[in-house]
């Protein structure tokens, strides 16, 4: 507040001054809490993840990555009108290629030159992918975030229940008299004050005010006036928002975090089984073109055999004409095969975040997961304890269960007692600084009761919550029921994919026994024979290979429903006590054997 002795112009001199330095003040404290912010974020986040236990991790939070923003942004002109890029027709071109009438050999050579692999491709292993996508997918971002969202939401929870320090400065300006230029005054007002929650409901505060007034223009008489007052006030319900119910706020935020908490982690281990099942796939559909290339160059031989029967008159016509069909078949679904690779490998790194423009090469790799032993009792019992989903939703139980005691609490009546106490200075002096005289204390205290006349919102509330309760229940019941037919279909899709395994095994071994003997007996084989035999050898060994994914996703699986799976900060999965685990890679996935 400007002192009476401070003449006019050093008033305004000073005043522009403090306003300069606030203003840089205001600046720099920005700047500093949001660096405070970030470190109590991570802090947060931190505790929740220890608390979780088991090796889990959690993100933090950076804020170079985050628009900063502006106090006062400048925007263009056409903000409000977007703009739109829609052409007409008349605008776009189309052209098209001529028509040119091909053989199979043409169309086999130009497959295959589309079809060549880039030299400068990157190689893509699984665990790079997944180094990868824990640094650039935007899903796995996104997850960060949402637990980023949860720790900040408990930030400003928590604020609200810390010292809470004000002040407001006023600065007022009167004319009395006629406007005449002996009766102008300025006055300063300045409430420095500090409130705080109580933790069974209500608040306490204090506030120290300045008041002081100063004559303009006044050069005979001055009226100058200044006092100060501190003011401690509480305000205390008896009834009505009483107890524990005024912390459930805060309460449910901690408890939010922790669920935020399992929420990530979850994300982590499906995320992880997702992109295997991701990974695989690419891999089976790598198998399935070697497969598909194989026919093609057996239906090749096939046809030459074919033809060279029909010249020497060995056979009828037709039968190469049936050759020369299934050899183009087989073109037509390689072809289909490298598209569908070509595309998945697309999709796969667009969920990586990688430019999609990049070329990579997957590398042909395989896990070679142990098959566990699944006593089904045993495995329902690890999915019920460890299942962090399961876990979130016994607790939701819990928190609806507290919110029909809050919904219960708010259809009471209003009883709350007001205490406050001003302590001023003496109003007889002029300037009475900053000295408290006791004379002038003023002390109040009021209990003040509204009777619950009208709760008609607040019984709707509470038959909401009691309906919301049972709904809780029924879901956390719901929930385990969905886990155990989860875990069993886990357990049975290792059982299927096993069985299926042993029988494309013979189905893979009759086929190459049919190929053998066709081999050995040449002119006993039609070109329909030798065709049939080449489609039943391709499509056994595709489905032996694709039981032995469905065989790893399926122990995957199992681990990931039964609430087994650990995933390192890496993303790498953590081999449990007597899990050993193996890769199958190059030669041994993809045969590229005639």
């Amino acid at each position: 507040m400007p002192r009476s002795t401070v003449p006019t112009d050093s008033r305004c001199a000073s005043a522009t001054l403090l306003a300069a330095l606030a203003a840089c003040t205001l600046l720099a404290s920005c700047d500093s809490g949001m660096q405070r912010i970030d470190r109590e974020t991570n802090d947060r986040l931190r505790s929740s993840a220890e608390q979780l236990g088991g090796g889990s991790i959690y993100p933090e939070i950076d804020g170079n990555r985050y628009e900063s923003g502006s106090n006062f942004p400048k925007y263009p002109e056409d903000v409000s009108r977007p703009p739109t890029e829609n052409p007409p027709a008349t605008a776009l071109r189309f052209e098209a290629i001529p028509t040119v009438k091909e053989d199979a050999a043409s169309i086999t050579r130009r497959f295959e030159k589309m079809s060549a692999n880039d030299p400068a491709a990157k190689t893509l292993t699984f665990d790079s992918s997944i180094a990868y996508a824990l640094e650039h997918s935007e899903e796995y971002l996104t997850a960060e975030e949402t637990y980023l969202l949860s720790a900040i939401r408990l930030l400003a929870e928590e604020h609200r229940w810390a010292p809470l320090a004000t002040n407001t400065t006023s600065v007022g300006y009167e004319t009395a008299g006629g406007g005449s230029r002996y009766n102008n005054a300025l006055s300063v007002i300045n409430d420095l004050g500090v409130s705080q929650r109580l933790p069974y409901g209500g608040d306490v505060s204090a506030s120290f005010v300045t008041r002081g007034t100063k004559q303009l223009d006044d050069y005979l008489n001055s009226n100058d006036a200044q006092s100060v007052g501190l003011v401690l006030e509480a305000n205390i319900p008896l009834l009505r928002g009483a107890g524990e119910v005024a912390q459930e706020p805060l309460i449910q935020a901690r408890r939010d975090l922790v669920y935020a908490a399992r929420n990530f982690e979850q994300f982590r281990r499906d995320f992880y089984y997702e992109l295997a099942g991701d990974y695989l796939l690419l891999v089976l559909q790598l198998q399935g073109i070697a497969n598909g290339e194989r026919q093609v160059e057996r239906s090749a031989s096939v046809e030459a055999r074919t033809r060279a029967l029909v010249e020497s008159g060995r056979t009828e016509p037709f039968q190469a004409d049936l050759a020369i069909q299934n050899t183009l078949f087989a073109l037509d679904r390689l072809s289909s095969q490298r598209e569908a690779y070509r595309l998945s490998v697309d999709r796969f790194k667009s969920r990586l975040g990688m430019p999609v423009e990049d070329s990579v090469a997957i590398d042909p790799t395989q896990f070679k997961l142990p098959v566990p032993k699944v006593d089904m009792r045993e495995s329902l019992d690890l999915a019920f304890r460890f299942r962090l989903d399961l876990q979130t939703q016994r607790d939701l139980v819990d928190d609806y269960t507290r919110r029909v005691d809050v919904a219960r609490n708010n259809t009471l009546g209003d009883l709350n007692l007001l205490i406050a106490n001003s302590l001023r200075s003496d109003p007889t002096v002029d300037v009475a600084g900053v000295s408290f005289d006791p004379g002038y204390d003023d002390f109040a205290a009021r209990l003040s009761y509204s009777m619950p006349l009208d709760r008609v919102q607040e019984d709707l509330r509470l038959r909401q919550t009691q309906i919301l309760l049972e709904q809780s229940k029924r879901g956390y019941f719901q929930a385990r029921d969905a886990a155990a037919v989860q875990v069993r279909q886990a357990g049975r899709g290792i059982e299927r994919s096993l069985f299926s395994m042993a029988v494309q095994e013979k189905n893979v071994a009759a086929s190459m026994n049919r190929q053998a003997a066709i081999d050995a007996a040449p002119d006993r084989a039609t070109a329909r024979d030798r065709t049939d035999a080449l489609d039943a050898l391709r499509r056994a060994q595709d489905s032996l290979d694709n039981a032995k994914k469905d065989l790893q996703l399926a122990i995957l699986r199992y681990l990931n429903t039964t609430g087994q799976m650990r995933i390192t900060p890496e993303g790498q999965l953590i081999p449990l006590p007597g899990m050993t685990v193996q890769e199958e890679t190059g030669p041994g996935l993809i045969d590229t054997s005639p």
